[in-house]
């Protein structure tokens, strides 16, 4: 049985670039694919859905993992995830916190910090960051 999927993000009118970069740590880190495109149209069982970027992969019921941003900077998740290796909250967490992670590493170093230290830990992403 099929699981036509959108969620809704916290994250509101994101940085694409740091967005996209998010996407490729999660494709290669958790997905074991190297790609991640733009202007995709993800498919699932009863459900298509044209997204900004996505992670193109073979699933029991789809094409990929997509991630779309609406008109009011929203950004939704989009996948047919039953059977997927990732459900659609896993994928959204996952986006959630590597894009926080990634944009907070980039106002740190923009604010005069270095990162020393990044640890992945069951309960986050721990960053260290140390000021010279």
């Amino acid at each position: 049985m099929s699981h036509w999927v959108m969620l809704s993000l916290k994250i509101k009118n994101p940085n694409r670039e740091l967005l996209k970069m998010a996407l490729q740590y999660i494709a290669k880190q958790y997905l074991k694919v190297d790609r991640v495109v733009e202007n995709y149209e993800v498919y699932g069982w009863r459900g298509s859905e044209r997204c900004d970027f996505a992670i193109p992969v073979r699933l029991p019921y789809g094409n990929g993992y997509g991630v779309k941003i609406d008109q009011n900077g929203e950004v939704k998740v989009v996948v047919d995830d039953h059977g997927a290796p990732l459900s659609a909250q896993q994928f959204a967490q996952l986006l959630t916190q590597t894009y926080v992670t990634l944009a907070t590493a980039q106002a740190l170093q923009e604010l005069g910090y270095n990162i020393s230290n990044v640890q992945e830990t069951p309960e986050g992403i721990v960053l260290e960051a140390v000021s010279y």
